[in-house]
């Protein structure tokens, strides 16, 4: 009987160590992930990736009755952008402050390039649908990052996860006139987002 308890304490012994690494292991892994920023997004880099001349046009914040909803940041390789913003390769992120679901994003999409008037009723339906495949429920803090690229499409990253890509120009410029094209029902932020707004 004292033989098989002493066995059985030299075995937990010998594993003791190994556990003792694995517990230091784990709990720096948590820590490095818990810290701020490492592992943030860095849309700069990923707007550098999509525009090698890319830089930042300009950022501001979008809330609607006293409740922040996102940030949005546009970059672009042009020093200007103008009323001929559509012909220009851009990237626009936006972070969101609050949750919402997908059906949410896609449907406030479509009533923002109906308002518009951009595409015909059939195109704007078939946006919706490849916008509800692509898009997901964000949370708080999560980035969506849209890169128009004329001739190519539109892509689109999640946390600078690329998650689909809706090809023509036409969707392109529709979806980005919901915040650059002048009539827009966030003036505030186009001002604040297109350089020659000011």
């Amino acid at each position: 009987m004292a033989l098989r308890a002493h066995r059985a304490n030299r075995a937990h012994a010998v594993h003791r160590p190994h556990f003792a690494v694995w517990l230091r292991t784990a709990c720096f892994l948590m820590a490095v992930a818990a810290a701020p920023g490492a592992l943030a997004f860095d849309v700069e880099q990923l707007a550098s990736q999509e525009i090698p001349s890319a830089h930042l046009v300009g950022q501001g914040s979008f809330s609607r009755m006293g409740f922040h909803l996102y940030d949005a940041a546009l970059f672009s390789g042009a020093n200007r952008l103008s009323a001929n913003w559509s012909t220009h390769p851009l990237v626009l992120d936006v972070r969101y402050a609050r949750s919402f679901k997908s059906h949410t994003l896609v449907q406030r999409s479509l009533i923002e390039m109906s308002k518009l008037q951009l595409g015909t009723d059939a195109e704007r339906q078939h946006w919706a649908e490849e916008l509800a495949r692509i898009l997901p429920d964000v949370s708080a803090g999560q980035h969506l990052t849209g890169v128009f690229r004329p001739g190519d499409g539109t892509r689109f990253y999640s946390d600078g996860k690329l998650i689909g890509q809706i090809a023509g120009d036409a969707f392109g410029r529709a979806f980005f006139a919901i915040w650059l094209d002048p009539r827009t029902s966030a003036p505030d932020l186009r001002a604040e987002l297109i350089s020659d707004a000011r």
